[in-house]
Formats: structure tokens, C-alpha cells, sequence
């Protein structure tokens, strides 16, 4: 049995997106404002969110979502039009969370039918009660809602009648089903529809989005005065009406002939609701989708499936791009080709302007998988009593779509790892003479082609020698303890299987975890690090490539095999003279550029390959100025035989098996299948930079 109304099928994906955003929101201020003042402006934003969250929830058929949003709408209706009105401030949030969360995990599970819709009856009851107990012990009045609606509904419809309108204006009386939730939304989507075959001048109650509209809808009908040309048409659309039970023509006061009501009409008095009216024609759905259009700047909605698919087609037409202007059969009349040589400079510019396209329309800034670790460090720091504050650095910073998405499980193991495990408790701060506010930082930044994300708190540290012990104890060790260093050590707690908790706890010790963050990371091309000094924290450091689509890059060739390096990582390539060449005190090889007094140690891509055969002088090959980190100190040069090309090429991470080999750590991306159906391996500069400092 579906979970939701028959229909709203095309409804679902726009469902749960638009419902997880506003619960996104709804979690940022409850975060925002736990510990300073709930303002008027975040009270109505929250009223806000669960009205629209209640109306939807309404309209897909989820009564259980609906009636929970519904009543902490009630509840903040209540401080909104009472600001003074006195409550538990803490309850009130740990009611909103679990609200929060309840609505989440239905949102999340709607499409699964081996999930059933949950019970919200005691949350629902609860956050009545605490309304209730508002209103006996504040200063505000409790709210008459059934007076309201009778306000609202109680006047007579054939009082809406001017004694100006024409023959051409009507009033309709809409009663709806008992068993209807709602009303007040339904009537919404009925009005729109109604706008096919005339103009609504007006409706009892008047503010369909007040707060007790449906009660006075439920109580009163829902009174519409309409202009329309087709009074038989008006009446069938408002017959046809989800939930309506009873529609009725209002004759006028003034003319009280009975031919001026609609007479097709008046015999029908209850009216069955039929299944859902169509969509209005053109001219309803016209006017309101331009302002939607204007407003949002012409902003859509795109199903992800469909961007993975352009992207597959953009790295497909680059791929056969490379095999058309590689081929081998055109190469003896490529230079007697003039305008052939200009209609592929041409498509390679356009397939360029493709590429960047395509990847900027998947690129979303890493804020979104941050800001979900705010509730992850809110919840540990009610249950530890650890106080401790999350900052974020560089949250602007832009990676693919799938990438992003992937973030989110390493990201919130290594914020608990870093609460549970890095930051001591306050009384152990205490002893240990810390004085600032323990702290764990999300930061990410751009290097090279690759987006850097570091987790670091400044908590205790990790101790090497109790590691290496406890690595030990596991027998997980690979090579004689006296051979493992600092950096060896700390990369143990990523083994399968290890842990330092000496007791399971809700967050931690069960000796998963670090090693599925590095093998999901390591699943597209990414890597993870751990640096740590005892006493004053540590830090974890997340590498993925920016984009798994197409990327520039530079074909060089090394002892006979052509590899290709990221463009992004290359700043310079020149041939050295002999007196730019040195050998340094130490026996290293160095170069120096042009006027400069700057040396730049040197690495042979075919010595660090293990596939050079025999040194060849520097000055027959040539030399790859790198930068890393931007930081003109930091540059070194790699040494290759020559240059061949710049490519366009789709980089595809090495497979689970080929990982288990240690390319990655050897300073190998991936690998990507040039146009003649030749491999490529493709370098991770930072990797051999590393490697060989």
C-alpha cells in the first residue's frame, strides 16, 4: 500500500527535496539560536517552515508528517503572537529536535514500502501538552480558534454580493469531507484551478493562509465569489475538488430571482468528489508560473540522474574527440588539411566551453555537508557534557555534486572520533592547564586539483608509543616495531579494527570506522592523513579531486611511457641551461630559473617509477615547476623526458583491487583511456612531491 495519495507520484522527488531543505533550515536555527535569543524573525521563520511542511505533508496524503508540523505550528503560533509568553526554553528545543528528527526519517524512508509510516501520536500529544501548560502559566490568553473561525465564516456568503456586480459574478459555498486535513490547502489548490474558467474576487475566510483558516473552513465552508462567463464550468471545477463533499450556489440578496443563479447548477446540491480536476489550461498556469520564473531568476529544478548523464555524455564526447583528432590514419595529410586543422580548433574550443559548463553546474559548495555536523556535535555535547564548539573555515569552497554527497559519513566519523576521542573532558582541561575553549575545526581549501578538508581539534593528542602498543596487541603490525615512525603510527588507527576505546559508548569503540572513511575515500580518488602532537590535538585531513568529470591536463613522456599531469599542478616547464643545473651539499640534484638565486630540488619522475633505465643529464630533458600550496617556498621540479600534449581527458580512479597495491601513496591518480583506446596513468603530483622530499 503506497504511503501517499494515489497521483502525487510526480510530486515525490520535489517533496522531499523542498521538506529536507526546510528541516535543513529548521535544524540551522535551532543551532543558531539555542544559546542567545530566539528573535521574532526566527520565530516566524519557523512558523513558517512547519506551515509549508504541515501544507505539503497534507497534500501528498502523509496525515502523520501533516498533524506533527501542525502542532508546532500551533506552538509557535502561540510565541509569535506573544513573544513575552513564558516556556522551557530547553524542552522547547529538545521537542523541536525530536520533531525535527521524526519528520526527517519519514522524509528519508517515504519511498520505502518495507518502512511503515510512523506514530507521532505521543510527540504530537507532548507538544499539545507543553502548549497547553504555555498557555495556563504565560501572560497571553488562550488562542479562541473556533471563535475565530466563526468570525471568519460565521457572516452570510450572499453578503459578498456588491450591488455593482454584474450578471457575470457568482458565489459558490464549498463544504468539504469531515474525515479532510487541511481544508485551508485544499482550498488553495481549488482556487487555482478555478482560475481556468474565471477571476476570484474573493473568499470567505479572506486569508486562506491564516493561522485558523481551516478551522473556519471545516466549520463554515469555504465561501468563493467568482467572475466567470461559464458558471456551469466554475461549478463543475469546484464539484470535481479532492475532498469535497457539497458545493452550493448563493443567490443574491438584491436579485433574488432564481434565474440569475447558474440553473444547470442548483439541482445538484451534493456534489461527489471525483478524482482530481486536470491541470488548469493556459491561462491560469500562465501568469503565476511567470512570477515563479521572474522571481526565482529562472532558476529550475533538475533530477541528478539526468546531470549524471550529461556528464557521462560530456566525457564520451571528449574521449572521441581525442580519438578523432589522434588518428593515426589522418596524420599523413594533416598538413595538406588547413581547414580541417581549423574545424578541430574550433570544436576543441567548444567541447572545452561544454566541459567547464557541465562542471560548474555540478559544482556546490562543501557549507552543505559542514553545516549537518553542527547537530552531530549538538547531540555529543548533550550526552559527554564536553562543551564543545564547532568552527568552520573555507565552507565556500566548491566540489562536485557526488563528491559532496560522499562527504557527509567521513566527515561526521571524524567530528565523533574528534569529540569523543581528541577532546579531553572539562576536568582533564582543567588539570592539564588549558584554558581555551575546546574546539574542533572543519576547514577546506583548494590545492592543486584536489579540495583539502581538515578536521583538527586542540584536544589531547595522540601518543605514538600507546598506538603502536595497542597495534601490537591486535597483531595488525606489518614490519618490525623499530622500523615504524611517528606518521606510521598515527596511521594505524585507520587499520580494520583498531580502536583505543577501552569500552564500546554510543559514538565509538567497536573498531570501525577510520578504515571504511579511507577505503570510501580512496573509492574516487581520494585519500585521508592524520597528523597529531600529544597535548595539543590533532588533525585529519581529507584530499578528493575537486571534479571526477574531465580535466585539463599535461601529456608528458618518462623512460618510453607517456603519463598526464593535472594542469592545475603545473605552473612552469622549461629546458635548464647547463649553469642553471646544481648538485646540493647532500647530493641532490637542483635547478634555478632564470635570474633567479632560488633553488628547486629536483625529482625524477622515472627514478621515483622505479623505470628509468639510466640518468640523463637535465639539460636533455625537461623541467615541471610544481606548486602545491601556492607558497613560492614550497615549489619543487619533477623531471621528465619531454612534453607532449595537452589533453582533455576523463580520469577514472584506480579500482578496489589495483588500490590494495599502494599506487595512490606511489603518486598514481587513476588512469584514462586516450581516443586510439591506449591507457594513460594519470600523476598525483602531491603524492611524488611528498614522496620525495
Amino acid at each position: 500500500m503506497a504511503k501517499f495519495e494515489a497521483g502525487m507520484e510526480a510530486m515525490l522527488d520535489m517533496f522531499v527535496f523542498e521538506t529536507s531543505d526546510l528541516l535543513a533550515k529548521l535544524d540551522d536555527i535551532l543551532m543558531r539560536t539555542e544559546q542567545d535569543e530566539l528573535t521574532p524573525d526566527d520565530i516566524g521563520e519557523i512558523f513558517r517552515i512547519m506551515h509549508t511542511v504541515k501544507g505539503s505533508a497534507a497534500m501528498m496524503g502523509l496525515q502523520n508528517m501533516s498533524h506533527l508540523a501542525h502542532a508546532l505550528e500551533d506552538l509557535f503560533s502561540l510565541i509569535r503572537e506573544d513573544p513575552s509568553i513564558k516556556y522551557d526554553k530547553p524542552a522547547l528545543y529538545e521537542m523541536l529536535y525530536a520533531g525535527s528528527d521524526s519528520l526527517k526519517f519519514e522524509t528519508e524512508n517515504i519511498s520505502d514500502d518495507s518502512v511503515p509510516l510512523s506514530d507521532f501520536t505521543d510527540q504530537i500529544t507532548q507538544v499539545r501538552a507543553f502548549a497547553e501548560a504555555m498557555k495556563n502559566g504565560g501572560s497571553a490568553p488562550a488562542a479562541d480558534t473556533g471563535g475565530a473561525a466563526k468570525a471568519a465564516g460565521g457572516s452570510s456568503g450572499a453578503s459578498l454580493y456588491a450591488p455593482d456586480d454584474g450578471d457575470d459574478v457568482f458565489v459558490f459555498d464549498v463544504r468539504y469531507d469531515e474525515s479532510c486535513m487541511m481544508p485551508e490547502i485544499r482550498a488553495m489548490v481549488l482556487l487555482n484551478q478555478l482560475s481556468a474558467v474565471g477571476e476570484v474576487l474573493a473568499t470567505l475566510p479572506p486569508d486562506l493562509d491564516a493561522d485558523d483558516a481551516g478551522d473556519a473552513i471545516s466549520a463554515n465552508g469555504l465561501i468563493i465569489k467568482v467572475k466567470t462567463a461559464d458558471p456551469d464550468g466554475a461549478f463543475a471545477h469546484l464539484a470535481a475538488g479532492i475532498n469535497v463533499s457539497k458545493v452550493t450556489p448563493l443567490m443574491r440578496e438584491t436579485k433574488p430571482e432564481p434565474a440569475e443563479a447558474p440553473a444547470p447548477a442548483a439541482p445538484q446540491p451534493e456534489a461527489a468528489a471525483p478524482a482530481p480536476a486536470p491541470a488548469p489550461a493556459a491561462p491560469a498556469a500562465g501568469a503565476p508560473a511567470k512570477k515563479r520564473e521572474d522571481k526565482g531568476g529562472g532558476v529550475i529544478s533538475v533530477r541528478l540522474e539526468k546531470l549524471d548523464r550529461l556528464v557521462s555524455l560530456a566525457q564520451e564526447i571528449v574521449i572521441a574527440q581525442s580519438g578523432v583528432l589522434h588518428n593515426s590514419e589522418l596524420a599523413p595529410y594533416r598538413n595538406s588539411m588547413p581547414g580541417f586543422e581549423k574545424s578541430a580548433r574550433e570544436l576543441k574550443k567548444l567541447i572545452d566551453e561544454l566541459q567547464d559548463m557541465v562542471m560548474s553546474v555540478r559544482m556546490v559548495p562543501v557549507s552543505g555537508a559542514f553545516s549537518k555536523m553542527n547537530r552531530v556535535v549538538r547531540d555529543m555535547n548533550k550526552t559527554l557534557g564536553k562543551g564543545v564548539k564547532l568552527v568552520f573555515v573555507g565552507d565556500d569552497t566548491e566540489v562536485d555534486k557526488s563528491v559532496n554527497d560522499m562527504l557527509g559519513d567521513p566527515l561526521m566519523h571524524l567530528v565523533r572520533n574528534a569529540v569523543d576521542h581528541g577532546i579531553e573532558t572539562p576536568e582533564e582541561r582543567r588539570a592539564a592547564g588549558k584554558t581555551e575553549e575546546p574546539t574542533v575545526t572543519l576547514s577546506a581549501f583548494y590545492d592543486s586539483n584536489d579540495v583539502v578538508i581538515t578536521v583538527s581539534d586542540n584536544g589531547a593528542g595522540m601518543d605514538a608509543k600507546k598506538l603502536l602498543e595497542k597495534g601490537r596487541q591486535k597483531g595488525i603490525l606489518t614490519k618490525p616495531e623499530s622500523e615504524y615512525t611517528e606518521q606510521d603510527c598515527f596511521a594505524l588507527i585507520m587499520a580494520a579494527g583498531f580502536s583505543t576505546n577501552t569500552q564500546v559508548t554510543e559514538y565509538s569503540g567497536r573498531g570501525v570506522g577510520m578504515d571504511v572513511v579511507k577505503k570510501n575515500l580512496e573509492k574516487i580518488g581520494g585519500s585521508l592523513s592524520v597528523e597529531s602532537k600529544l597535548g595539543a590535538g590533532s588533525t585529519f585531513t581529507i584530499r578528493v579531486p575537486m571534479s571526477l568529470s574531465v580535466s585539463t591536463c599535461m601529456g608528458v613522456m618518462v623512460s618510453g611511457q607517456e603519463y598526464a599531469i593535472p594542469m592545475t599542478a603545473l605552473r612552469e616547464a622549461f629546458r635548464p641551461e647547463p649553469e642553471q643545473t646544481v648538485r646540493t651539499p647532500e647530493g641532490r640534484e637542483a635547478v634555478c630559473r632564470q635570474g633567479e638565486n632560488k633553488l628547486y630540488s629536483v625529482i625524477r619522475l622515472g627514478r621515483h617509477f622505479g623505470t628509468e633505465q639510466e640518468d640523463i643529464p637535465l639539460t636533455e630533458g625537461i623541467i615541471l615547476l610544481c606548486d602545491t600550496s601556492g607558497d613560492e617556498d614550497e615549489r619543487s621540479a619533477l623531471f621528465a623526458d619531454a612534453l607532449t600534449e595537452e589533453m582533455q581527458i576523463v580520469i577514472k580512479p584506480f579500482s578496489h583491487y589495483l588500490a590494495g597495491f599502494g599506487l595512490k601513496e606511489k603518486g598514481l591518480f587513476g588512469t584514462s583511456v586516450l581516443g586510439d583506446g591506449s591507457i594513460i596513468p594519470v600523476i598525483d603530483v602531491n603524492e611524488v612531491l611528498r614522496g620525495g622530499r
